[in-house]
């Protein structure tokens, strides 16, 4: 057989193996509407929209690559991703994107985007860490994936990762969970998720609800950028939530080497 056949043979299984794999996420999505995705579903579907996700994020949106902001987001992730369950799985990036809005959103294949006004709004470090922590929930659990596959449906999905009108469905995907909320015991888990993830990294697990609390404060004059908390989660609720939890937490508290100011300073050069 010759390589260029294999290959179109190789191409053909694998788009084959992600549709059955996508039509069964669908219909799970259908008949179990509040569950998250599964740990059996495979995880070549997000593998497979890890690389389209990235070169489309970063064809649709400015990506803040200055040296003090990669590593300062570096530095945090450092810190949080080896205290990520072991089940965790794929390697999971972030990037800043400029935009005014208050706003941080996970996309499938491990992506955490993270806008300009977010880093804006908060004061501290162990507070993006916080806001990270509860992103890497969504992104664990593969939530963005799940939901896709409920709201744009499967054929969608499967037309962005086999290669047919793919800019076009990563665009439609893109806009979709900006603005995506994912219900209140989603919130609730990743809410908990980011305060154990806190104090595990030996970072202060209160840094994730006074981060909720900026967000909150931030833009009272500006609501329409406000994006990031989710109307039916009462964000005064969650918060209250929040700090129970962090209180009974045990933690030796490490400082996080990072430059907060000069990287939020760095977003207006």
């Amino acid at each position: 057989m010759t390589p260029p056949r294999l290959a179109r043979e190789l191409g053909i299984l694998l788009a084959a193996f992600l549709a059955l794999a996508l039509i069964a996420l669908g219909a799970q999505r259908l008949f179990f509407p509040t569950r998250t995705a599964s740990p059996d579903v495979p995880r070549e579907l997000d593998d497979a929209l890890g690389p389209i996700v990235r070169r489309e994020v970063r064809r649709l949106q400015k990506v803040r690559e200055e040296p003090k902001v990669e590593a300062g987001i570096s530095a945090i992730m450092g810190r949080l991703a080896p205290a990520l369950p072991k089940a965790a799985g794929a390697k999971i990036d972030v990037l800043v994107v400029d935009s005014p809005d208050v706003n941080a959103f996970t996309l499938p294949g491990g992506l955490i985007c993270v806008d300009t006004g977010l880093v804006r709004a908060l004061p501290t470090a162990d507070e993006m860490a916080g806001v990270l922590g509860h992103e890497l929930s969504h992104a664990v659990s593969r939530d963005p994936l799940a939901l896709l596959a409920r709201q744009l449906g499967t054929a969608t999905v499967i037309n962005a990762v086999s290669g047919g009108q793919g800019a076009a469905v990563m665009e439609t995907m893109f806009r979709e969970l900006i603005n995506v909320h994912y219900g209140r015991e989603a919130e609730d888990r990743a809410d908990a998720f980011a305060v154990d993830l806190l104090a595990a990294a030996g970072l202060d697990p209160h840094a994730f609800p006074r981060a909720l609390a900026h967000i909150r404060d931030a833009a009272p004059e500006r609501p329409e950028l406000l994006k990031y908390l989710d109307p039916h989660s009462p964000i005064d609720r969650r918060i209250a939530l929040a700090e129970q939890r962090a209180g009974a937490e045990k933690t030796a508290v490490r400082a996080l080497p990072v430059d907060w100011r000069g990287l939020v300073g760095a977003l207006s050069e």
